[in-house]
């Protein structure tokens, strides 16, 4: 199996993280819509597969959902998609590269979480509300899941959303390492397994899964607890994909000193979403 080497892909994730920042607003939107629907499709099978499986499994339960919420984030990779969570680590390398200006990082962050969410909702309320997917006997689970998100103290929350994303961009770094596209899945697939058998929390993620249980009516979980919640799970995922990624990324590689191919080192298409 062929790789990219490591400078190479630092280099163009900073010219990605250029293209990032002269998206159209309304293209930005759209494709974070995308990437949250992704995710949350991700999480819907998680929910369907550990929902009604045996208690006696015990942790082999999260093994199989951990196994398929991945489908979300490589379906976004090779579809097209702007992840916040992903852009965290891309737009922070691209501002330490002098690609980017800090006020387009800024706007992409909050744009790009916004309709992530939006996606989120939206799983939430026509495919687990309306159709019923995370209702009847898959409530329990959402119900669970979510409370446990929003039982954890802000410390917690926030410890936790660095743990996520560290992985999270650690999928997106070695999925951008390999040529191939089987590469790229398996470069996705198992750090992003990883941190949902570990339970970390996922801003994106979260905007599925706790709207879920309040669209159900079947939990004491409010608005304002989602928001909370969202607010430190936020801030940890921010510090997990740029002082816990790119940060390191650039110490450890020399992205300024590598050429430019004749195919600009990689397709930035193929790299992250688009």
């Amino acid at each position: 199996m062929d790789f990219f080497s490591s400078e190479e892909i630092v280099a163009s994730l900073g010219d990605k993280a250029e293209m990032k920042g002269k998206l159209s607003f309304v293209r930005l939107c759209i494709l974070g819509i995308m990437a949250g629907f992704c995710i949350a499709l991700g999480y819907l099978a998680f929910i369907r597969i550990t929902g009604t499986a045996p208690t006696e499994w015990g942790s082999f339960n999260n093994f199989l959902g951990g196994a398929l919420f991945p489908v979300g984030l490589i379906a976004l990779t090779f579809v097209g998609g702007e992840l916040a969570t992903g852009n965290m680590m891309v737009m922070t390398l691209g501002v330490l590269q002098k690609k980017v200006r800090v006020g387009a990082l800024c706007y992409n962050w909050l744009v790009v979480l916004l309709t992530n969410c939006l996606g989120g909702f939206l799983v939430a309320y026509l495919f687990g509300h309306i159709v019923g997917l995370t209702e009847g006997a898959f409530l329990d689970k959402t119900v669970a899941v979510a409370q446990a998100k929003i039982a954890d103290p802000p410390i917690v929350a926030f410890v936790s959303g660095i743990g996520c994303n560290i992985f999270v961009c650690l999928a997106v770094y070695l999925g951008a390492l390999a040529k191939s596209y089987l590469g790229k899945m398996f470069g996705l697939w198992f750090p992003v397994m990883v941190f949902v058998v570990c339970g970390f929390q996922h801003v994106v993620a979260n905007a599925f899964i706790i709207p879920a249980a309040i669209f159900s009516q079947s939990t004491t979980i409010s608005w304002w607890d989602y928001l909370q919640n969202t607010l430190w799970v936020f801030l940890g995922n921010a510090v997990g994909g740029s002082l816990f990624m790119a940060v390191p990324l650039i110490f450890m590689t020399k992205p300024a000193t590598v050429k430019p191919r004749v195919e600009k080192t990689i397709q930035t298409e193929e790299l992250y979403g688009n």
